[in-house]
């Protein structure tokens, strides 16, 4: 295997690994069997039905059982997560195509190298790809799992009125079809929490990864476009492009790649951006609702539980606009790049290919969340606001 197959390989371990698991990886890769397919479907129905083992419940609960608005509140948190969760399986599935496509694109791009520089640097592009991955994936685990197990575990048993002791279910619904206290049925109640719950953050973790591999390749192309702007005059560089035209040719196609690539990961970002801006400002808002709620009630185990994972989906929401404006800035320095190659000494013939780079880089790339909102710093200080503003409103109509 060559260099170019092993970087690729390594670019896209942990996508596969991911995607891998939900049953979408056989959907985009090239050679299925029979048997892949097959295996891909029940991953998904298998995902959906973890899902909806915790969500239909949940809701029924809410809307029958509850009658306190206070009460309906409690349980925000979890549907409009369970629901993100599904909506986000559902448009990877959907986008699958576009999906494949860009991975394809990506091992063109690999194959083209032939500078090891210019490896070098789409390596150290693919490093912060790989980073995001596992520093998304650390936070909502290990968040998730205090959340999940450690929270149920050390809260204090109660008594019911015949002195028998009620085991804590993390979601409540499940009386409607079966004694959720007895055994075996709280065991496996409480063991498909858990399986629902690492499903669901493996959801989370793909769909990050997928921009986050996605956008970094983008970077390490921008990058190689330096160098090669860089090189347009350096002698005995080793390069195998001689002349002064196809350099700049090869120059002007790199950077029509990237404005094509870029508007594919737009496409198969865009719901899963709107979902994640939109359900999960909701989810946050819960967290730091109840983060104040168990302050006020100095439950210590519970506040480190909420405000974990108010950190986990905080940073997540975050790596979706620090990604996003990598890419806009990535976009727009290949104009100022190209603008301070030594116009002088390149024949009038070729500044025209290069002004033609500057103009389009005034209308950089960009993430956004279902063409509603663009996804850079600013739109994160925004959501923040959005969800302090929906706290204020919670907690308004539950005094």
């Amino acid at each position: 295997m060559s260099d170019n197959d092993n970087s690729i390989t390594y670019e896209l371990q942990y996508t596969r690994w991911l995607l891998s698991v939900l049953g979408i990886w056989p959907l985009i890769s090239t050679n299925v069997t029979r048997l892949g397919k097959l295996s891909s479907l029940l991953l998904m129905a298998l995902s959906i039905f973890a899902i909806s083992f915790v969500l239909i419940p949940l809701i029924i609960y809410t809307l029958t059982s509850v009658k306190t608005l206070r009460g309906k509140f409690t349980f925000i948190g979890p549907v409009c997560f369970r629901i993100s969760n599904l909506l986000k399986l559902l448009t990877m599935a959907h986008r699958a195509d576009l999906i494949k496509n860009c991975i394809e694109q990506m091992g063109n791009d690999w194959l083209e190298v032939i500078i090891q520089e210019d490896r070098e640097v789409m390596l150290k592009n693919v490093n912060v790809g790989r980073s995001l991955t596992v520093i998304c994936a650390g936070f909502m685990f290990s968040s998730g799992t205090f959340f999940h197990v450690a929270m149920p575990l050390l809260r204090p048993r109660k008594l019911n009125a015949f002195n028998i002791t009620i085991r804590p279910h993390l979601y409540p619904g499940y009386d409607i079809f079966v004694d959720s206290q007895a055994t075996p049925a709280y065991e496996i109640i409480f063991a498909a929490h858990c399986f629902s719950a690492a499903g669901g953050y493996t959801i989370v973790t793909a769909a990050c990864n997928l921009a986050a591999v996605f956008v970094s390749h983008v970077s390490g192309q921008v990058e190689v476009i330096g160098l090669k702007l860089q090189r347009l005059h350096a002698p005995g560089d080793g390069q195998k492009i001689d002349t002064l035209g196809e350099q700049i040719a090869s120059i002007v196609q790199g950077h029509v790649k990237i404005l094509k690539f870029s508007g594919s990961i737009k496409t198969v970002l865009r719901e899963i951006c709107l979902v994640e801006v939109v359900l999960s400002t909701l989810v946050i808002c819960w967290l730091e609702f109840y983060c104040l709620t168990e302050w006020h009630n100095s439950e210590t185990i519970s506040i480190i539980t909420y405000f974990l994972l108010l950190m986990s989906l905080t940073f997540n929401i975050f790596i979706y606009c620090y990604i996003g404006q990598i890419l806009k800035d990535k976009c727009e320095s290949v104009g100022l790049m190209a603008y301070l190659v030594d116009w002088h000494r390149i024949p009038t013939k070729y500044i025209l290919s290069l002004a033609f780079i500057i103009s389009m880089t005034r209308y950089p790339r960009t993430i956004s969340a279902g063409g509603l909102m663009e996804l850079t710093i600013q739109s994160f200080g925004d959501v923040m606001k959005t969800s302090l503003a929906y706290l204020n409103m919670m907690r308004t109509l539950t005094m």
